[in-house]
């Protein structure tokens, strides 16, 4: 997803930090790797978690480790959720919130003939 968005935005979004969750493997590690990845991205104005399905382990993880009301977990993302915080990643991350659930919704319709 993140090279999709790479290749939309026609730009690097080197600064994503993206933890590729393997159930039986992270169980040790998952804390540790969170935690690093919320702290490397915490240039102090927050960090944004954003994870695949609500209440799997990555997001019950994330949920866990928040460490602060600068760091927030959304569920559910989706390309459009990813562009759409990229594109404004320099605002406050409760406005990041909102304007990836927006992004996510907007995005999600039904085509019919």
């Amino acid at each position: 997803m993140l090279e999709v968005a790479e290749f939309i935005l026609e730009q690097s979004l080197a600064s994503v930090r993206v933890i590729s969750f393997q159930q039986s493997a992270m169980k040790e590690t998952a804390d540790d790797e969170i935690q690093a990845a919320i702290d490397q991205a915490n240039l102090g104005s927050g960090v944004l978690v954003m994870t695949d399905v609500g209440g799997a382990s990555p997001c019950n993880y994330a949920t866990r480790l928040r460490s602060s009301a600068d760091v927030a977990v959304v569920s559910g993302l989706n390309l459009a959720m990813l562009i759409r915080v990229w594109n404004y990643r320099h605002k406050p991350v409760r406005q990041l919130v909102n304007l990836a659930i927006e992004g996510a919704v907007r995005d999600i319709r039904e085509f019919t003939t």
